[in-house]
């Protein structure tokens, strides 16, 4: 907590996040192509105090007739905006379809590094596989492991990992199959509630994630609440005393791709609470602003995000707001 945040006690309100103007934002990476479909993002950012450096995750993607996700990266950079790539992979290594989402982070008790990734399988659905190695450059893709197969949960797909250690224990949370995907009103029509959720598994090493239960689900809310259709926690924050969820949202099916930020909080990491029912938290002129990856850096929250450019594609931008 920092000197500016502490007199907000005083005020009678609690970790409340500074927002961020997402068109102020400084472009970190370009897609490899213009118009719909060629993005880049699905990121995961960390701060290495000893090395003094900023570590991103990153997946490249094309139109879906044109390869999706064909290959990720891992870059590194002093400043947080200029970024040196160190390492790739590519679909080809992994026996994907397509690479998504993944989750950088280094195990404090063996110092090694984990990436957690998230790609889907030649025919068949989502899954986690982690890759080991002394440094993020060195990550052998060849040489990657299934931790999180949607089989074992009942699940549908399980993808988009988000990874943090609390008290020692990994909690992981991950973009899943909801539920309940439809509803049926009185007169019979059945209309969806919405095709994913988040889910949460831990585990005591990062290796063996025994158990999984739902903690972020679509649906439900009062008639005309936004982003109910969507429940994909990005990442998280601890402002005491409470937990910010920054959440991928949508009304419809046709948000899939351009969803807006919003907001949720939670005192245990189970049981959230959506801040953003009258519209999202943050948004943008020309689509999405979506897998806000938010970290907290010495007394400033670097929040980094896709962002749609004018001719349809997605950039990956940087905003940092001093707490």
């Amino acid at each position: 907590m920092t000197e500016k945040t502490t007199p907000n006690m005083s005020q009678r309100y609690f970790g409340v996040p500074p927002a961020f103007d997402p068109q102020k934002g400084k472009p970190v990476l370009e897609p490899e192509g213009k118009g719909y479909g060629y993005w880049v993002g699905g990121h995961s950012v960390v701060f290495d105090p000893a090395e003094d450096k900023f570590y991103l995750y990153y997946r490249v993607r094309h139109p879906l007739g044109r390869g999706r996700g064909g290959k990720c990266r891992i870059a590194e950079s002093k400043d947080g905006v200029k970024f040196t790539d160190i390492w790739e992979a590519t679909k080809e290594q992994l026996d994907a379809e397509s690479i998504e989402v993944g989750s950088l982070i280094q195990d404090p008790l063996t110092g090694k590094w984990r990436l957690y990734i998230s790609y889907q399988v030649p025919g068949g659905t989502w899954r986690v596989d982690l890759i080991e190695a002394d440094h993020p450059k060195n990550f052998d893709p060849w040489h990657h492991r299934t931790v999180m197969q949607p089989e074992e949960y009942g699940l549908a797909f399980v993808k988009d990992p988000r990874v943090y250690i609390v008290g020692g224990l990994y909690v992981v949370f991950v973009a899943v199959s909801a539920r309940e995907t439809w509803a049926e009103g009185e007169s019979g029509w059945r209309h969806p509630l919405g095709n994913d959720a988040t889910g949460m598994m831990t585990s005591p090493d990062g290796i063996y994630f025994r158990n999984f239960k739902y903690v972020f689900e679509p649906g439900g809310g009062a008639p005309g609440e936004w982003g109910r259709f969507r429940a994909r926690i990005n990442s998280i924050v601890h402002l005491p005393p409470v937990y910010l969820g920054f959440f991928d949202g949508g009304s419809t099916a046709y948000d899939n791709y351009e969803e807006w930020c919003g907001l949720a909080f939670s005192h245990d990491l189970e049981r959230w609470t959506r801040v953003s029912t009258n519209g999202p938290w943050i948004r943008s002129p020309h689509g999405c602003i979506r897998y806000v990856d938010a970290i907290i850096v010495k007394d400033e929250i670097w929040y980094y995000y896709e962002w749609t450019r004018e001719d349809g594609s997605h950039e990956l931008r940087v905003n940092k707001v001093r707490l």
